[in-house]
């Protein structure tokens, strides 16, 4: 394993290691970013090549590091992860934005999903459905945990059964 001369402990080199996902975390808890990055950095195929705690140190990086995923938290002190998501969709859009968040927040689901991110993951998810996430969105996929995806379903039901009442009803409820 190659280390950065200037990088943190875990923070890898994968400049020239083809097969290989390269992982930007950005999330204002240093002790998130930590235990996010040796539960990815554990992988054999993953490498986690930078990190920030704010909106502009990130965007400040990631022009530089060019990863194929960035796990984006959604609050940030500075900003948020839905307004760096399409900044990185514009510039870079190689990278593919993973949501992830300890918020159940509708506004910040659908937001991000416009933004262009692949995937959307609560934290309360285990070790194994991040690792999932960051492989699937990674690959070109697009996932949503349980519970998001449920609330999207739900919010896009609302939407048409308020452009058109008689689309919410069964057939057999249309006849009858």
């Amino acid at each position: 394993m190659t280390e950065t001369k200037s990088a943190k402990p875990g923070i890898r080199d994968t400049s020239n290691r083809p097969g290989r996902i390269s992982v930007f975390l950005l999330d204002d808890h240093e002790v998130v970013r930590r235990g996010v990055g040796e539960l990815l950095t554990a992988e054999q195929d993953i490498d986690v090549i930078g990190e920030a705690g704010t909106v502009t140190a990130a965007l400040q990086r990631l022009p530089a590091l060019r990863p194929d995923v960035a796990v984006l938290d959604v609050r940030l002190p500075d900003g948020d992860g839905v307004s760096v998501c399409r900044e990185i969709r514009s510039t870079l859009p190689a990278t593919a934005c993973l949501m992830l968040t300890s918020y159940g927040d509708d506004q910040a689901l659908l937001g991000a999903i416009m933004a262009g991110a692949a995937g959307y993951v609560l934290k309360q998810t285990c070790g194994a459905g991040l690792v999932s996430a960051v492989r699937a969105v990674a690959a070109g996929e697009s996932t949503l945990d349980a519970h998001a995806a449920e609330r999207v379903m739900a919010t896009l039901r609302e939407r048409v059964a308020s452009v058109d009442p008689l689309s919410a009803l069964t057939e057999q409820e249309k006849r009858g």
